[in-house]
């Protein structure tokens, strides 16, 4: 616990040179260092910054920044740009706390409404180890061009909802379909986690059958990275990773494989790197709490369940949404103040045609590169049950009581929940 505050400690020093002390009008030369986030109206480019020119006088800077400009043209990771702007801290809008958002990205300066221009790519590729920079450019360009070939096989939303499916991207689905998944609690399912880390595992270990263990292993290690680079390496996606890659580890080695050291393993791992997920990032909250609770939960309430039918996984289904639910329901209520009374009902109905949606949207996208009628005949099998399966999600969500607002729900109430979950454990 020592080191751990000491490390937190030295998280958030921010360096005198960081462009988050270098506030007001100017120009920014910097380099865009993660994957670029496209929306409808906009576009939003985090970005290294290297220097800061400010009434005549030039300032050599470090630090990354949160830039929003227009939606054209679209600039690449590794691009280096002129952002002419204001730099300014970021706001809190409606009582969310923009800031300590980007805080965990060691993002602490944003520039809004900004006019930005190309420059040459060389300070990027001479800053940075190029062969990594290369694999990301490449990386990233795949995904760009992966989204475009999933929006030539379907319709909206349709597209987004496979984007979502497949990479966890959620740019394409509809506002008024992302409340619906909301409300029905089905949020987790356009979400990449650790069944999409699993069902990768499962489709390498499929395609290289013919190799011996190890090396069946190393080509799925290789695809975990790519495809958590591919996906933004968001924390649920990370912690799902490394569970895998351990999983891959024992593997390896012919040994026992245990969940609960390699959530333990996975969580200490990403707070060494970045101890302000654990603070700020709910996403690696609510990703932990749920694998937490299928872990020790589950055993604890399966007994509940014997009556419910084995066909179609409904008992299966019931037991895994309650146990994930019973750690991150605190956390639910305290960031969103919503609960969503339909969730394991809802999540039994459409959970079940996930893993066949997200199977036949990826073969239709990948036969898309070289056969037609192939992804024809894969593309609209992947549309019936998402049809299916987005209107159980509207059929749920106009219920009444769907989901109830408990926005008075505070920190006290989830430690007294958290004290009597402890305690049933123990005792």
């Amino acid at each position: 616990m020592f080191f751990g505050v000491l490390r937190l400690y030295f998280t958030n020093l921010v360096d005198s040179s960081d462009i988050s002390n270098y506030l007001g009008k100017g120009l920014v030369k910097a380099c865009i260092a993660e994957e670029v986030d496209v929306r409808n109206d906009k576009i939003k480019y985090t970005v290294e910054a290297f220097e800061f020119e400010k009434n005549g006088k030039n300032f050599e800077v470090n630090g990354r920044v949160m830039v929003t400009g227009d939606r054209y043209p679209i600039y690449e990771y590794g691009d280096c740009l002129l952002i002419e702007g204001e730099v300014v801290k970021p706001d809190v809008i409606e009582n969310f706390d923009y800031g300590k958002y980007l805080s965990r990205y060691r993002v602490f300066a944003v520039i809004y409404q900004a006019k930005i221009r190309k420059m040459d790519n060389e300070y990027f590729f001479a800053k940075s180890w190029w062969p990594v920079a290369a694999l990301l450019r490449a990386v990233f360009g795949f995904k760009v061009d992966f989204e475009a070939r999933i929006s030539k096989v379907f319709a909206e939303p349709y597209a987004g909802f496979t984007a979502g499916l497949i990479l966890g991207s959620r740019r394409g689905i509809s506002d008024e379909l992302t409340q619906k998944f909301n409300a029905t609690g089905l949020s987790h399912i356009v979400a990449v986690s650790g069944y999409n880390i699993t069902m990768l595992i499962v489709v390498v270990s499929g395609m290289f059958g013919f190799l011996g263990r190890r090396r069946k292993v190393i080509a799925s290690a290789i695809m975990i990275v790519v495809f958590v680079i591919l996906v933004g390496a968001g924390a649920s996606v990370v912690r799902a990773a490394i569970m895998g890659g351990v999983a891959l580890l024992a593997l390896w080695f012919g040994r026992t494989y245990f969940v609960s050291i390699s959530l333990f393993a996975a969580a200490f791992f990403m707070n060494l790197f970045n101890p302000l997920i654990m603070l700020n990032d709910v996403g690696f909250q609510l990703s932990f709490l749920a694998t937490c609770g299928l872990v020790y939960v589950s055993p604890l309430i399966e007994k509940y369940f014997v009556r419910l039918p084995e066909i179609f996984g409904i008992r299966e289904s019931m037991t895994m949404t309650i146990s994930a639910q019973v750690l991150a329901l605190p956390i639910i209520l305290l960031n969103f103040g919503r609960l969503s009374l339909i969730s394991p009902l809802a999540n039994i109905s459409v959970l079940p045609f996930v893993p066949l949606a997200m199977l036949f949207g990826f073969f239709a996208v990948i036969f898309g590169y070289f056969s037609n009628l192939l992804s024809l005949i894969f593309g609209f099998l992947a549309y019936l049950i998402m049809n299916l399966m987005t209107l159980l999600v509207r059929f749920f969500a106009v219920l009444p009581l769907a989901s109830v607002s408990l926005d008075w729900f505070n920190w006290w109430m989830a430690a007294i929940y958290y004290f009597a979950l402890i305690y049933w454990f123990l005792f």
